[in-house]
C-alpha cells in the first residue's frame, strides 16, 4: 500500500505540473500537508476534515453492510427458488441503470434529506454488483460434489449449506473488496447532492468558497481512507479464501 501511496502522490504532482495547472486551483502535495500539518490553523483544518470524514464513513458504512447483507440474502433466497430471481432482477437492474445523480434527488423526495436517503442510495450502488457476483459463486458448485450430495438424498437445502455456501465465499469476498469505493462514492454523491453534511457536502461547500485547499485535502483523505480499508478487506481476503477454495 505504501508503494501506491508514493505513486499516486508523484502522479498528483507530475500530472498537475505538467497541464501547468494553476496553484490556486490544482494544490500539490507539499500544500495540502500545510494545510493539514503546517499552517497556523491547522488543528482546525483537521478538525473540520477529519470530523466530515466520520460522516461520510458513517453513512458509506451503513449502506455497505446493508446492501452486502441484502444481497447476500437474496442470492440464497435466488438459489432455494430460481423463480424469485426473475421477479426480483428486472426491478433491480431498472434501479442500476439510473444515474446517481438522476437518482439521488429522487430517492430524496420519496425518503426524505437525511440518513435514509444516503443509506438507500448506497444501498442501491452496493447491492446489484454483489448480488451478482455472490449468485455466482453460489451456483458455481463442482458436478461432483453436487451429484455426491444427490446420491446421499440431500436436497437444495443440503447443497446450499454443505457446498454452495462455503464454495461462495471467495466471491462473497471479491464483492466486499469491489463494494468500498463504490459505497463511499455512493455516500459522498448523496452528500452532495442531498444532506450537504460530510465530505461530500464539505467538497462542494468549498468549491463554491473558493476553498480550495481544503476541497484538496478531504479528497486525499478520503482516498487515503478509501485504500486502508480497502487494503483491510483484502489482508482478510487473502487469510480467508485459501480455506475455502478448496472446499468448493
Amino acid at each position: 500500500m505504501l508503494i501506491a501511496v508514493v505513486v499516486v502522490v508523484l502522479l498528483w504532482q507530475v500530472v498537475l505540473d505538467a497541464f501547468d495547472v494553476n496553484q490556486m486551483i490544482g494544490k500539490r502535495p507539499a500544500q495540502v500537508w500545510t494545510y493539514l500539518m503546517g499552517h497556523p490553523d491547522a488543528a482546525e483544518h483537521r478538525a473540520m476534515v477529519f470530523g466530515n470524514l466520520g460522516i461520510t464513513l458513517r453513512d458509506a458504512g451503513i449502506g455497505y453492510v446493508a446492501g452486502l447483507g441484502f444481497a447476500f440474502l437474496l442470492a440464497v433466497l435466488f438459489c432455494l427458488f430460481p423463480i424469485a430471481e426473475h421477479i426480483v432482477m428486472p426491478t433491480a437492474m431498472v434501479l442500476r441503470s439510473i444515474p446517481l445523480v438522476v437518482m439521488t434527488p429522487l430517492i430524496t423526495l420519496i425518503m426524505g434529506i437525511g440518513q435514509r436517503s444516503v443509506t438507500t442510495l448506497v444501498i442501491i450502488v452496493v447491492f446489484l454488483p454483489a448480488l451478482a457476483n455472490i449468485l455466482f459463486g453460489l451456483r458455481n458448485v463442482p458436478t461432483a460434489s453436487s451429484d455426491l450430495i444427490r446420491v446421499y438424498g440431500g436436497g437444495p437445502w443440503i447443497l446450499l449449506m454443505k457446498v454452495s455456501l462455503p464454495g461462495a465465499v471467495p466471491s462473497l469476498m471479491a464483492s466486499a473488496k469491489v463494494s468500498i469505493p463504490s459505497a463511499v462514492v455512493g455516500a459522498m454523491i448523496a452528500e452532495w447532492l442531498s444532506t450537504g453534511n460530510g465530505l461530500g457536502g464539505s467538497i462542494s461547500k468549498a468549491v463554491a468558497t473558493f476553498s480550495y485547499a481544503q476541497m484538496w485535502a478531504s479528497a486525499i483523505v478520503i482516498a487515503l481512507v478509501t485504500m486502508i480499508v480497502y487494503s483491510c478487506v483484502t489482508i482478510l481476503d487473502d487469510i480467508v479464501r485459501p480455506r475455502f477454495v478448496v472446499a468448493s
